[in-house]
């Protein structure tokens, strides 16, 4: 079983180390395509493991600006300690986006699931109030998400907006797929007009036809958002949007924890699993 995945995920991972991931986002950029880094890991439980998240992350921003490589970088907040206090993760966070503002770049936090998202989003709107240079992820499927964006935007803060992997219960979530892309569509459109840089973050070609045809009609710039994609998924449409001169920006993925990362993906939807599956020969 393990090898299978990890046939797998040699094609959605970048690779075990940070140098897997620069020479992936080089490879990425040598066909217009720009990068965003994540070195995979969450929920540590020690200040300790905090402590080596944050040392990995400033290395690899010094391995992005010597290598020239165009590339943010993404986090999660438990990979900064979230679980263990607030307080650490806000340190730990703000270390790293000092240090990329140092290098002209940018941090995208990861929205994880329903039980961190109100903290999320108030260490993001705290930092935001410090750094231009850090955005966050919403998901669509989440009821609340809808006014989270509203707030973030009036803000000025960039938004990605994914979707939605987590599983979650009805309360709070839509459980209904035509429910979901209703709430990414709204969400979408709302960015588009904030001129903020968003990034919409979705492999569905329906909802990317959306997007093109509502930024074509506003006048909004094809460079002034990103679509985002997965590493390794659906590869052909990420290269004809950035042909067709849109902002195409893919998440590249890497670390040692490739197994966990893996089997939480695959085990938490069973939609996971028949998505990559589909486009495994794309």
């Amino acid at each position: 079983m393990k090898g299978i995945l990890l046939v797998l995920a040699k094609r959605y991972i970048a690779g075990a180390e940070r140098q897997d991931a620069i020479r992936t986002a080089l490879a990425l950029n040598d066909i217009g395509i720009k990068a965003t880094i994540d070195n995979l890991g969450e929920n540590v439980r020690t200040p300790a493991q905090a402590a080596w998240s944050v040392a990995e992350y400033l290395d690899l921003l010094k391995d992005i600006k010597a290598s020239g490589a165009d590339s943010q970088i993404s986090l999660k907040l438990t990979h900064m300690g979230l679980d263990i206090s607030p307080e650490l993760a806000i340190e730990n966070l703000e270390t790293i986006v000092k240090k990329a503002r140092e290098d002209g770049n940018f941090v995208r936090v990861d929205m994880e699931g329903s039980k961190y998202t109100q903290a999320t989003i108030d260490i993001f709107l705290q930092l935001r109030k410090k750094y231009p240079n850090i955005g966050v992820a919403l998901q669509s499927a989440l009821k609340r998400s809808v006014d989270d964006a509203r707030i973030i935007t009036a803000a000025g803060g960039s938004i990605r907006i994914v979707k939605g992997a987590y599983k979650e219960p009805a309360s709070i979530a839509f459980k209904d797929k035509r429910e979901v892309y209703t709430s990414f569509e709204e969400i979408m459109k709302g960015l588009l007009l904030t001129a903020t840089r968003p990034a919409i973050a979705t492999h569905d070609e329906r909802l990317l036809d959306v997007a093109k045809k509502f930024a074509d009609e506003n006048g909004v710039s094809k460079r002034s958002f990103d679509f985002e994609m997965l590493l390794g998924i659906k590869r052909s449409l990420q290269r004809g949007l950035a042909r067709e001169g849109y902002s195409v920006r893919v998440y590249v993925p890497y670390g040692r924890e490739w197994l966990q990362y893996t089997l939480r993906r695959l085990g938490e939807r069973k939609e996971n699993v028949w998505f990559v599956l589909k486009n495994i020969f794309d």
